[in-house]
C-alpha cells in the first residue's frame, strides 16, 4: 500500500489560507464591534438628548410661573444671567419645579378666609401656597393649604425649600461644568448641569456639551410685537421690565454625537480669532479647542420657547 503524506508546502499553504480567513474574520469583526460601539454611544446621547432638552424645555416655558409681584418690595427677577466659567449660566426662577410633582398645578379660592379652596388642580399634597390676585400682586404667603382670605384669588404650591422669591418660588440654574464627564465626551466639552436651589453641584442634563448660549425676544413698547429680537440677556433691565417685555427664550446648544472615530473628519464650521465655530442666527457656537475635534460629530442645537406665565 503506498501512503502519501502532505509536503511541507503544501503545509505552509493551507497555514497562509487559514491565517487569511481568520484575519479577514478578525477585522470584520472589529469593523462590526466598532461600529456597534459607535451606534451604542450615539444612540444613548439621543435618549439623554431627548429626555433633558424636554426638561429645558419645560423649565423655559415656566418661568415666570407663579411669580406674584410684592407689594411693598422691588419685583422679582424672573430670569438672570448667571456669570460663571466657561460660560454664563441661566437662572430660571418658578414657583413650579418640574421634577416635583408637589410644585406643580395651582388652586382657587373665591370664599371666606380659612377654607379649602374651591377648585384645587395641584398634582401632589402640599399646604405651602403662595396666594396672587387679579392685579397679580402677593396677597399672603401660607402653610397650612387654606385660603387667607375672602378674595378671589389663585394659589401656587411652592417647595418650602426654595430660596428665590423670599423663598416662594424655585431657582433653577443651567451651566456648564467639567465634573465627572463621561469617558467618550471630548475631553474640551461639559456636562450641562440643572441645579436647583442649593442642591450641591446639580444633576446632568446632557453630556458632551462644546458650548451653551441663550438669547431673549422682547417687545419694549409693549405693543405685543417683538421689537428687539435674539438679544443676549443682560441683568441691566430691570425685574419690572423683563416680566412685561420678554416674549421668547431661545437656548443654543453645541452637542457632540457618538464617540471619537479616527475615520471621521468634520468639516462644517466657520473660524476667527477665538477659535472653530458654528454659526446659528449670528450666534457662534465654539467648538473644543482641540487637535482631534474633527473626528467628532457635532451638532448645533436651537430651543425657542415662549414663557407661558399668566402673571404680569
Amino acid at each position: 500500500m503506498n501512503k502519501k503524506g502532505y509536503s511541507l508546502v503544501e503545509v505552509l499553504i493551507t497555514l497562509f489560507i487559514v491565517s487569511l480567513i481568520l484575519g479577514a474574520a478578525y477585522f470584520t469583526y472589529i469593523s462590526i464591534f466598532k461600529g456597534m460601539k459607535e451606534e451604542s454611544e450615539s444612540v444613548e446621547l439621543q435618549m439623554e438628548k431627548i429626555v433633558g432638552l424636554e426638561l429645558l424645555r419645560l423649565d423655559l416655558e415656566h418661568t415666570g410661573y407663579g411669580v406674584g409681584k410684592p407689594k411693598t418690595t422691588g419685583d422679582y427677577r424672573i430670569l438672570e444671567t448667571k456669570a460663571m466659567t466657561p460660560r454664563d449660566g441661566l437662572l430660571i426662577r418658578s414657583t413650579l419645579n418640574n421634577t416635583n410633582n408637589k410644585t406643580i398645578g395651582w388652586v382657587l379660592c373665591n370664599n371666606s378666609g380659612g377654607n379649602d379652596p374651591i377648585r384645587d388642580e395641584t398634582s401632589a399634597p402640599n399646604d405651602n401656597y403662595v396666594f396672587i390676585d387679579n392685579e397679580g400682586y402677593i396677597v399672603a404667603t401660607v402653610n397650612d393649604g387654606l385660603c387667607p382670605n375672602d378674595d378671589l384669588l389663585i394659589g401656587f404650591p411652592f417647595d418650602s425649600a426654595s430660596t428665590g422669591c423670599d423663598n416662594t418660588c424655585t431657582e433653577i440654574l443651567y451651566y456648564l461644568s467639567n465634573t465627572n464627564l463621561p469617558s467618550h465626551c471630548n475631553k474640551k466639552t461639559y456636562n450641562l448641569l440643572r441645579k436647583v436651589n442649593n442642591s450641591g453641584g446639580g444633576n446632568p442634563l446632557l453630556s458632551c456639551v462644546a458650548d451653551f448660549k441663550f438669547r431673549v425676544d422682547l417687545d419694549t413698547d409693549l405693543d405685543n410685537v417683538v421689537d428687539l429680537k435674539n438679544q443676549q440677556l443682560t441683568n441691566s433691565i430691570s425685574p419690572t421690565d423683563l416680566r412685561y417685555q420678554l416674549k421668547k427664550i431661545h437656548v443654543y446648544i453645541l452637542i457632540q454625537e457618538g464617540g471619537f472615530n479616527p475615520d471621521y473628519e468634520f468639516k462644517n464650521f466657520n473660524s476667527d480669532s477665538d477659535g472653530k465655530y458654528i454659526p446659528i442666527d449670528g450666534v457662534k457656537l465654539y467648538l473644543p479647542n482641540t487637535p482631534d475635534f474633527k473626528h467628532y460629530r457635532w451638532k448645533a442645537i436651537k430651543m425657542s420657547v415662549k414663557p407661558m406665565s399668566i402673571i404680569k
